[in-house]
């Protein structure tokens, strides 16, 4: 996935998801209420393995890759998404990816 944002600039809890995720996936995610990366990781937290059930289009392994990304990008958002809260819920661990740049999630095209 491009990001339309630089290299230079970092995720801010009070980023729009259309300022990281490409336009159908963001759409997808503004239409079921979590318009920003503040409101999507707090649903995380909230709610654990389930967070994603009313985001049309996404699956499982989507939503562990943007779990994945936002715990990444922890230190510039400030806001800690709860894995434990995850795993808890979980079968199978989520995988733990090594730390990606900000402005380079890839798996995040268009299904």
């Amino acid at each position: 996935m491009d990001t339309l944002q630089s290299l230079d600039n970092v995720p801010q809890a009070h980023d729009s998801v259309a300022a990281w995720f490409d336009p159908l996936l963001s759409e997808r995610l503004e239409q079921a209420g979590f318009g920003t990366l503040g409101q999507l990781v707090q649903r995380i937290n909230d709610t654990g393995t389930t967070w994603w059930y009313p985001v049309r289009g996404i699956g499982v392994t989507r939503a562990e890759r943007l779990v994945q990304w936002l715990h990444e990008q922890q230190e510039s958002t400030g806001m800690q998404v709860d894995l434990g809260n995850l795993q808890a819920h979980r079968r199978r661990p989520v995988r733990h990816a090594p730390a990606r740049p900000a402005a380079s999630p890839p798996w995040f095209s268009a299904p």
